[in-house]
């Protein structure tokens, strides 16, 4: 663990292990409503922004988000939003066993 041979260096405790946020939608995440394509892509980008705002709050260093493949619409999309946030510091598409290339992990501040 960083710092701590010095904890008064740093009044921050960080969590090394990276969240992981899957955002395929199941049939109890739409609450039994059909929605669209653009709906499903607004309810997916919510719940990025209530996943990023939650791993810094506890202080994460990382959160990876299962968009997967399909057309790159929720990637391109999740990607144009972590470009734009300032406690971001970087993020790149990464490779999870369990899910192949369909995934981001970010790394914050």
């Amino acid at each position: 663990m960083m710092g701590a041979a010095n904890p008064a260096a740093s009044n921050k405790t960080f969590h090394n292990t990276a969240d992981v946020v899957d955002l395929h939608l199941s049939q109890s995440d739409v609450k039994g409503y059909k929605i669209d394509a653009t709906g499903a892509l607004m309810l997916q980008l919510e719940q990025v922004e209530r996943s990023i705002d939650a791993a810094v709050a506890a202080r994460k260093m990382e959160l990876r988000v299962v968009h997967g493949f399909g057309k790159g619409t929720l990637k391109e999309e999740i990607h144009k939003m972590l470009r734009k946030h300032p406690l971001v510091k970087s993020f790149e598409n990464d490779y999870l066993p369990s899910y192949g290339w369909g995934s981001t992990l970010i790394k914050f501040y």
